[in-house]
């Protein structure tokens, strides 16, 4: 193995930690909230209603 591989060794393996830990932690700890926000702000919408058929605003006007 080269010195350059020996020397950076250390912090490739820090790297490679730290992005395992703020990885499970956003699973862990982000995820969840957010899908929690996303359904309590979608249950909060108004029920769907159908739009008006065309027959019913397209009526003929006299001017």
């Amino acid at each position: 193995m080269t010195a350059a591989a020996e020397v950076l060794r250390p912090f490739l393996w820090l790297a490679a930690l730290a992005f395992l830990v703020g990885f499970v932690s956003y699973l862990a700890l982000g995820r969840p909230v957010a899908t929690a926000a996303m359904t309590a702000q979608h249950e909060a919408w108004p029920a769907q209603v159908s739009a008006p058929v065309s027959d019913e605003w397209n009526t003929p006007k006299h001017i």
